[in-house]
């Protein structure tokens, strides 16, 4: 002992060997009390009955035991419970539950409620892949061309029980091998000039319904809830052509949808004065019947005044009385000229001054 001692510094000596005093003198002190220390301790536990002692420490245990059989699904979450490996056909939902104690019962708990991501086609920083990275998919189109596609998958899990034991490990990769699937298949019914264009949303929605019927056909217990075309790039040897293509087909629409705005706000306008014209017609119309037909009544009433007046006057002297009416309305309009003329014989280029030769209009006197 002493020479593995000389080992060690001075200093780290001595401490070793002050504890090894205390230890020694330790043991020696419990040595000697030994017969007073059992007597102590039969006494302090000799009123407990043994047999009392062990059943008690049994039912303690066991009642431990028993109390590991509770758990708690948080919100968000379904859990599974397995009977001796067996899966027992009710699903858990969030709660305080109880199931019979390791090993008989096991729970597996599965969050819902996460929306999980699936790649198609590419691989992002934020969304990086340790071991089967998505890779570049290639599609046959309806018209024969070839295009690189790149989407992104939401999915939840819809059935606990089938997402744990129908997928072996890998869900996001089902998930993707179905995309890609569907994508091959929906692809190749449509032209590439309609997918850059037109039919990309329909194509989408195509996509994720199909996608999801392969899901369930595997029993997976998964949900897709989004689904979207990242891109879609056409061989790079007609990239460009393809990009003047897309961007003639968005002006032609841009043209369209002008074209019918403007429609829709001159049909309107044309309408509304058409029925204004026919308002302000209807208005004329109605305005000339009245005028008409007090005109008429005033001309009867004259009439009768007339052939009253024949009968009190001569008809001559109410025919001149009316006639000098007349011209008292019709001179004030027209253009009069005096004309003395001693032999009674009237210039005519006075009134139209296009006749060029004189000409003599003769007024015999009565």
């Amino acid at each position: 002992m002493d020479n593995e001692l000389n080992n060690f510094p001075k200093k780290k000596r001595q401490k070793i060997k002050r504890i090894f005093t205390k230890v020694k003198i330790f043991l020696h002190k419990l040595t000697q009390n030994e017969n007073s220390t059992l007597d102590d301790i039969h006494k302090a536990f000799k009123h407990i009955n043994p047999k009392k002692a062990i059943i008690s420490l049994i039912l303690g245990v066991l009642g431990i035991y028993l109390l590991t059989g509770i758990y708690i699904v948080n919100p968000g979450e379904q859990a599974i419970v397995r009977r001796f490996g067996e899966v027992l056909p009710k699903t858990i939902s969030e709660g305080i539950h109880y199931r019979m104690p390791s090993p008989i019962d096991q729970v597996q708990k599965v969050n819902v409620a996460e929306v999980r991501r699936a790649d198609v086609g590419m691989n992002l920083p934020e969304h990086m892949h340790e071991d089967d990275t998505p890779q570049a998919v290639q599609l046959l189109t309806g018209d024969e061309n070839i295009i690189t596609s790149q989407a992104i998958v939401h999915y939840k899990v819809k059935d606990a029980a089938k997402f744990l034991y129908n997928i072996n490990s890998n869900d996001e990769q089902l998930v993707r091998y179905s995309v890609e699937s569907a994508m091959v298949n929906i692809m190749s019914n449509i032209a590439v000039d309609d997918i850059l264009s037109t039919e990309k949303v329909n194509a989408q929605n195509s996509l994720m319904e199909q996608a999801q019927q392969i899901l369930d056909s595997y029993d997976s217990g998964i949900k897709i809830t989004a689904f979207n075309i990242q891109a879609i790039v056409p061989p790079d040897a007609v990239a460009e052509a393809f990009r003047d293509v897309n961007a003639a087909k968005e002006e032609k629409e841009k043209s369209i949808n002008e074209a019918k705005g403007y429609y829709n706000s001159l049909i309107p306008e044309a309408r509304g004065k058409a029925e204004t014209m026919l308002t302000q017609a209807e208005s004329y119309k109605i305005e000339q019947i009245n005028q008409a037909t007090g005109d008429a009544e005033k001309f009867e009433s004259l009439l009768k005044e007339y052939q009253n007046n024949s009968k009190i006057y001569t008809s001559d002297t109410t025919k001149y009385r009316l006639l000098l009416e007349t011209f008292d309305k019709i001179l004030p309009k027209v253009k009069k000229y005096i004309v003395d003329s001693t032999d009674g014989s009237v210039d005519v280029k006075m009134f139209d001054p296009s006749i060029m030769d004189g000409t003599d209009l003769k007024i015999e006197p009565k």
